[in-house]
């Protein structure tokens, strides 16, 4: 699926005070016959913060288009500083959390099936013609 109104796929999240984040979903395609599960537009008001719960079966690239962010609970125990240009990626299994700097911050997140052998199970497909 790819998306082409912002409206039907865009969601908002309220946090404390004035923080707020927008993530909307450019593409997501069918997990069975693509490794790709999702491609997403993340941006964070000043200082707003975002997590992602870590998925055995999933990894991610995140792509800092303006920032800059801090990521806390990076996979190694210190927080890492990302700015403009700086990519971000994040092994199965490992939690997430961004922190916007004071003028905000704005990503591109890929996130990846990790699970190569499923599609090798599955039957080829036929397209016919009328």
């Amino acid at each position: 699926m790819i998306v082409t109104t912002a409206s039907a796929s865009a969601m908002v999240v309220l946090g404390p005070g004035s923080e707020r984040t927008r993530v909307l979903c450019l593409a997501r395609r069918d997990l069975l016959r693509s490794p790709c599960e999702a491609f997403e537009h993340v941006r964070l008001s000043p200082g707003a913060h975002h997590g992602r719960q870590g998925r055995p079966d999933a990894e991610s690239a995140w792509y800092v288009l303006r920032g800059p962010v801090v990521a806390e609970q990076w996979p190694e125990p210190a927080q890492h500083l990302a700015a403009d240009g700086d990519l971000l990626l994040v092994p199965r299994g490992h939690e997430l959390r961004l922190q916007a700097g004071p003028l905000g911050a704005e990503l591109l997140c890929l996130t990846l099936h990790a699970a190569p052998a499923a599609p090798r199970r599955l039957r080829a497909r036929r397209t016919t013609r009328p």
